[in-house]
């Protein structure tokens, strides 16, 4: 499962997302794209109004599968912030439910984003950086 930081990544030819992806397409793994990034991302390129970033992203969604957050995910979301909040470890929201969703279905979560290091070391997220 893809995060926000991988695809923004991506969008911008980071080497190390490009990389990262080589060797996921080699694999053939399926590739999914949590709802919650979808969000964050398509908002940012809404706000930003940019053709190029638009046209950019729509090719790479195309490979992917959207992970919605139902129910499960909700729960393992909850059960996330509230530990982390005991902790005075506030994550974002939105990380929080990529968390909750990767969690709930098994994944790997690949991304460059640290909040997530902190999941994992509480939860034992799959985490995989680039």
């Amino acid at each position: 499962m893809l995060d926000i930081s991988f695809i923004i990544d991506l969008m911008h030819s980071d080497r190390g997302a490009e990389s990262k992806a080589k060797q996921l397409d080699e694999s053939r793994e399926m590739k999914f794209l949590p709802a919650p990034a979808l969000y964050e991302i398509v908002s940012g390129v809404l706000f930003s109004r940019s053709k190029s970033e638009a046209v950019i992203f729509q090719r790479l969604a195309e490979q992917f599968q959207i992970v919605p957050f139902d129910e499960a995910a909700a729960m393992k979301a909850a059960e996330i912030r509230a530990e982390l909040l005991k902790e005075g470890k506030v994550k974002s929201h939105v990380d929080t439910m990529i968390a909750g969703i990767a969690l709930a279905g098994g994944y790997t979560l690949i991304s460059r984003d640290n909040d997530f290091e902190a999941i994992s070391d509480v939860f034992g997220l799959n985490f995989e950086s680039y």
